[in-house]
């Protein structure tokens, strides 16, 4: 009951509480999240530089605190196909990831005229997967790629717990620099 009247008060334009009465009422509704979804479990993407005509390599790295780390992940990455090409539309498994058992899966999802998404999922096993790189995405800058900057982006991605609750993740990015000859 106190849970609604809250968040009625806190969408109220005509309500009059004080400042701090709004403060306790959004500090009892976030401390009734689970605590799962608290945790900030981040995938972070190494950048690099690239030729005309070169693979390039862009390591998916794991960062979760310390007794928080999941047992699977999901995830969307979106390649602008002008500048770079999945290789054999593959990605490695990381180490990290190979570490704990686990395989790496993708799809592709969609493609347009300028990019490519790929789902891909890692799973295996109930062993938790620790930080570091659990995967590789193998790409080729074409020959007539433009130079300049080629943005890659990982969204909708996913951290699942080993009692199979899900938590959300920041997306990411990184930039590979493409280079003439």
């Amino acid at each position: 009951m106190a849970d609604r009247e809250c968040r009625k008060d806190i969408y109220s334009r005509a309500s009059m509480r004080t400042g701090v009465s709004r403060l306790f009422c959004f500090l009892s509704l976030f401390a009734s999240f689970p605590g799962s979804v608290l945790v900030a479990q981040t995938l972070q993407l190494s950048s690099t530089e690239a030729s005309r005509g070169t693979r390039v390599v862009i390591e998916i790295s794991l960062k979760s605190p310390q007794g928080k780390e999941p047992a699977a992940l999901q995830w969307e990455a979106t390649i602008p196909t002008a500048e770079l090409n999945l290789v054999d539309q593959e990605i490695a498994i990381g180490p990290a990831a190979k570490d704990a058992g686990k395989s790496v899966t993708c799809a592709v999802k969609g493609r347009t005229d300028k990019t490519l998404t790929s789902v891909c999922i890692l799973a295996g096993g109930r062993q938790q997967i620790p930080n570091g790189v659990v995967a590789r995405l193998m790409l080729k800058v074409p020959q007539e790629a433009p130079i300049g900057p080629a943005r890659i982006q990982v969204e909708r991605a996913i951290a699942v717990s080993k009692d199979v609750t899900e938590v959300p993740m920041k997306p990411t990015e990184t930039v590979v620099s493409v280079r003439g000859k």
